[in-house]
């Protein structure tokens, strides 16, 4: 008889049009009824919940994370080729008050009372609970506005195999995330009969996926303020901070290569202070030899300026094939001059100080920060379905706007850099939610602040945890149409020109270079720079704690230009667990 009135009920179903719906069904649950013969009493225990985990704030207990539960039940018997919607029911009590897990001796009578039901023996069924989708509670609308028509996620609820959650227009909260739980029942299989009821337990699963976008948020800088010349006036703070992003820059400035404009350049000033020394040297040579071969001292001195003139081309040519020590000279203390250039060209590059002001994610007035984010899809690639089974389908264009609410600390180059972002919880699924861009909005959330548009792709499954971090200036590239800038740079001179190294001992080549001779060319070498032909090199006799110093002319690009720098920013995906 039981089985009778089960496929009237379905026909009667159908007839009537009784489609998706998040109203209870208006159907006989049968819990007042004694079990009869042919049924079977099912009670539904939560055992076990797995609620404490992707949460957007931390520490949120799961009664502040469920605030509604419904019960679906499906059925079909042998001659059915669908399991049909048979019962819906919200369960009662649902609060901050409720104690998870929910056992029979925690629960209410009326939560006790809903949690169990009757159900016929040979009759294949689908027990499904989902949490948080009931309007009347959660306040769903369809359009995500708080004062909008109430509207329910859960669609197409007449067939197991077509109902499935509707990703909603606004963002989720800790209070109202999905939670599914399915299992197949059949009282045949469970040895259950109206003398032997079958203890279903339930375990509620999280459907949503988590990814926390955070972006650098790099310090305050009012770029109103103007010096006396009216340029923007640059804070040591910004200065202090940037440097750390400047280094890997001026170390392939320095180093050689393609790239090495700053050791080009140094090197070009050395070899024409070793020119212009075996200039003078020659002169020297050539004023000292005598017409007079006999007159040996004039020819001995004349032969001691060619061997020194001699030496300065030796000297060059090493260079060539070891610029050891131009690049120690462009790695010592003295050359804060030409970082310091590259960081005022760099902090007055137009595109830099538009990601900055953009990392504060100013409104249109420079003084209020936008407070919102959404994610923008490539064709419609957003998972916007999960169905009952968890399988999911994309459709979704553009998320809804979340607030950006969450902030984090990290030591990184020995500085703490502040990152902010928002969270954004959705359903996952592999190989989809590629994401195009993300928009930022002012506090009123509908002033497009900026975009960022950056094809990205976490690959992400459901109930999973991601996080991308987002460095605006993560690395810099100096182009090669840079105009350069002349700084002067202090040399140590033993550290430029280490003769002793750079000329061939005896035994070692020719023309050998004793060691007295060394230190008679290097005698010979300071008195050139000490004449007034060698003013512009500024030779310094040693102080305190420094050596001989003599100041060379350095080319240092000009970065404040937009077609002289490439800026790399950085998109960091890491897995949380």
């Amino acid at each position: 008889m039981v089985r009778i009135y089960t496929l009237l009920y379905i026909y009667t179903f159908f007839a009537l049009g009784a489609f998706c719906s998040c109203e209870p069904e208006a159907i006989d649950d049968g819990r007042d009824m004694r079990p009869i013969e042919g049924t079977y009493v099912i009670d539904y225990t939560f055992e076990g919940t797995r609620t404490s985990t992707r949460s957007i704030h931390q520490d949120q207990p799961a009664n502040q994370r469920i605030s509604s539960l419904t019960y679906l039940l499906y059925g079909k018997d042998g001659k059915s080729k669908e399991s049909m919607l048979l019962k819906r029911r919200e369960i009662p009590d649902i609060s901050k008050d409720t104690k998870w897990p929910l056992k029979r001796e925690t629960m209410t009578w009326g939560q006790r009372e809903a949690l169990k039901d009757t159900l016929e023996q040979g009759m294949d069924y689908k027990v499904v609970f989902v949490a948080n989708i009931d309007s009347s509670i959660v306040k769903w609308t369809a359009d995500g506005t708080p004062n909008g028509t109430l509207w329910c996620p859960l669609r197409e609820a007449e067939s197991f195999s077509t109902a499935y959650l509707q990703l909603p227009a606004r963002p989720f909260t800790d209070s109202d995330m999905f939670y599914l739980f399915t299992t197949s029942v059949n009282g045949a299989d469970k040895e259950a009969d109206r003398d032997h009821p079958y203890n279903c337990p339930v375990l509620l699963q999280r459907v949503v996926t988590r990814t926390d976008f955070f972006t650098e948020r790099l310090p305050e800088w009012d770029m109103t303020i103007k010096d006396t010349e009216g340029k923007v006036v640059i804070p040591d703070t910004v200065k202090t901070y940037f440097q750390p992003t400047l280094i890997p820059l001026y170390s392939k400035l320095i180093m050689g290569g393609t790239d090495a404009h700053i050791f080009n350049s140094a090197k070009g000033s050395t070899t024409d202070l070793l020119k212009k020394m075996e200039e003078a040297f020659s002169a020297e040579q050539k004023k000292w030899t005598p017409t007079d071969p006999s007159k040996t001292d004039s020819v001995k001195t004349a032969a001691k300026y060619g061997k020194y003139a001699g030496g300065m081309l030796t000297i060059s040519r090493n260079l060539d094939q070891d610029p050891t020590p131009i690049i120690s000279v462009l790695s010592s203390k003295h050359v804060i001059p030409l970082v310091r250039s590259l960081l005022e060209t760099s902090l007055r590059n137009d595109s830099i100080q538009t990601l900055w002001k953009q990392s504060w994610r100013m409104g249109a007035d420079h003084k209020t920060p936008t407070t919102q984010a959404e994610v923008v899809y490539d064709s419609g690639s957003g998972v916007d379905r999960i169905f009952l089974d968890r399988t999911a389908k994309a459709g979704l264009s553009t998320s809804a706007r979340m607030p950006v609410d969450t902030t984090y600390i990290s030591e990184l180059q020995g500085f703490s850099h502040r990152f902010e972002g928002f969270s954004l919880i959705s359903y996952g699924l592999p190989g989809q939610n590629k994401i195009m861009a993300i928009n930022w909005y002012a506090s009123d959330g509908t002033t497009l602040d900026h975009t960022l548009t950056q094809p990205l792709q976490t690959n992400q499954g459901g109930n999973e945890w991601y996080q991308v971090t987002y460095r605006p200036i993560y690395s810099l590239d100096c182009l090669g149409n840079a105009n350069p800038i002349s700084v002067e740079m202090v040399c140590d001179i033993n550290t430029l020109l280490p003769l002793r190294e750079m000329l061939p001992k005896v035994g070692e080549g020719t023309p050998a270079w004793t060691d007295e001779e060394v230190v008679d060319l290097r005698a010979a070498m300071i008195e050139l720079l000490k004449a007034d032909a060698f003013k512009a090199y500024k030779y310094a006799p040693a102080g305190d704690g420094t050596g001989e110093t003599i100041t060379l002319p350095v080319g240092v690009p000009d970065l404040s230009a937009d077609d002289a720098l490439q800026i790399n920013s950085e998109w960091k995906v890491e897995k949380h667990r």
